[in-house]
């Protein structure tokens, strides 16, 4: 009889996982776990439409049902080169839409997806890769995260000649250093970006451009250009005494330690925001040493962001797990600074008014001042995209939406001809996921724009829309 219970993820202990970025907290599916959720699948395939990237999903689940999970990976491949990743850290809108939900709950999508991807140290050994000759056509990419790796890996296996310049010492992008190493090892990394490279990407790291090359020349010694520069200029909140050197922002913590630095954050430390940028912070934080972290966030918990959502509840879960402690509708007006540096946090509490607009907006009950004790202080209050890199004469020309965001057409080309952009600086999702799928939507763009569609390898390209279903036939859709 068919079980529509969830078959339920295993957590290592928190106790002993806060004490290394070694360990991931969700334990990955056994075999016969992976095939007994897989086998609670449906097969309604509704969950695809709930994708960013359109991924085939009932048909990697049903794969891993029937114990071919090589088949699972290159269903994800035909979308995207990051099982792995993707089978950790996504935002899996798509489990929100199973129809189990409220059944046993949704299909693990993610956690199947990470269990067929870790069968395999090499993707070179199942995915099959055309040996195709460069054609005269170069591209470069300016950012090397998951939107500029996605567009090189589908480009170059067409044939067209990839550079990438980054301006980091490392790939990945937020990959790299917005997600902690407790969520996504650093071999799991390796291993992805390294096959991606391996289609002859070529890579120049630690390049600045608008420094170490101008924006200009890229555009003028390329035959199109894809832009993915993500957001790396922090908000800071202005809050007086927020020019300590133990006040941060979250974007720069985490960075600066994914890149190995080793943070004295002392033992209590204050998180600013309620989101999973938050979250990333406080747990980090707690794994460099800390004893009481806390995170303060100006709403309620039902207004954090993300929220509803499984994912959002998960983290939730997975913070308090951790000890992290939350403070729920406070508004921080001061970091208090002894000899230069913040040694506890002002705050009032606030009352939640509702608006006409039915929206709960947060107002400081300015009569009673709280203070909290803080070693670190840590914003992660947002960042938007930095575009000081850009010529004049090319900024000018590029059009961005009053939020900031690049604007782009249907197939990712921006206001300048043969410049295509994709992910945070371009999408308002500012997920993985959605990175990836302007990342496809350029790599077809780009390609009509080099006149190569009736060259390509119409089974090498990104699929972008799709309903099917899984045939054991390797490639066959029915």
């Amino acid at each position: 009889m068919l079980n529509f219970e969830r078959v339920k993820q295993s957590h290592e202990d928190p106790a002993k996982r806060i004490k290394s970025f070694e360990i991931e907290p969700v334990k990955e599916y056994t075999d016969n776990e992976a095939y007994a959720e897989a086998s609670r699948c449906i097969g309604c395939n509704i969950c695809t439409q709930a994708c960013p990237a359109s991924l085939d999903i009932g048909g990697y689940i049903r794969s891993t049902a029937v114990g071919d999970p090589a088949q699972t990976v290159r269903i994800v491949f035909e979308t995207l080169p990051f099982p792995a990743i993707i089978g950790r850290v996504c935002t899996h809108l798509c489990e929100d839409i199973c129809v189990l939900y409220d059944e046993g709950g949704p299909i693990a999508i993610r956690h199947i997806k990470r269990y067929a991807a870790d069968k395999f140290s090499d993707y070179g050994k199942i995915i099959s890769v055309p040996k195709k000759k460069f054609v005269d056509k170069k591209v470069a990419i300016i950012g090397g995260g998951p939107a500029g790796l996605t567009a090189a890996f589908y480009l170059s296996i067409q044939g067209v000649r990839v550079v990438i310049y980054e301006a980091l010492p490392a790939l990945g992008g937020f990959m790299k250093t917005g997600i902690p190493r407790y969520r996504l090892p650093q071999d799991v990394l390796d291993k992805e970006i390294n096959f991606i490279l391996s289609q002859g990407v070529e890579v120049h790291l630690n390049t600045v451009v608008g420094k170490d090359i101008k924006f200009s020349e890229i555009m003028q010694s390329n035959d199109a250009v894809f832009m993915s520069i993500g957001t790396h200029k922090p908000h800071m909140t202005g809050t007086p005494g927020s020019d300590a050197p133990n006040v941060y922002h979250a974007m720069n913590f985490l960075q600066r330690v994914s890149l190995g630095e080793n943070i004295d954050v002392g033992n209590d430390v204050v998180v600013i925001g309620g989101g999973f940028t938050a979250n990333d912070s406080s747990r980090t934080a707690m794994r460099l040493g800390a004893k009481n972290v806390i995170i303060m966030y100006r709403r309620r918990e039902q207004d954090r962001p993300g929220y509803p959502s499984l994912n959002a509840e998960e983290e939730l879960e997975e913070s308090v797990e951790e000890f992290v402690k939350y403070e729920w509708e406070v508004t921080p007006f001061e970091y208090v600074q002894e000899n230069g540096r913040v040694v506890s946090v002002k705050y009032w509490q606030n009352e939640m008014v509702v608006e006409k607009s039915g929206r709960a907006k947060p107002v400081p009950i300015k009569d009673k001042v709280h203070e909290i004790k803080a070693d670190t202080v840590i914003e992660a209050t947002g960042q938007e995209t930095d575009y000081s890199f850009i010529d004049p004469e090319y900024l000018r020309s590029l059009r961005l939406t009053p939020q900031g965001h690049v604007v782009v057409d249907d197939v990712g080309m921006t206001s300048i001809p043969g410049l295509f952009s994709g992910g945070d600086s371009t999408n308002t999702n500012k997920d993985l996921i959605s990175a990836v799928r302007d990342a496809d939507k350029s790599v077809m763009g780009i390609l009509e724009h080099l006149n190569l569609m009736d060259t390509v390898y119409d089974e090498k390209l990104p699929i972008l829309d799709r309903w099917k279903t899984y045939s054991a036939s390797a490639g066959r859709r029915t």
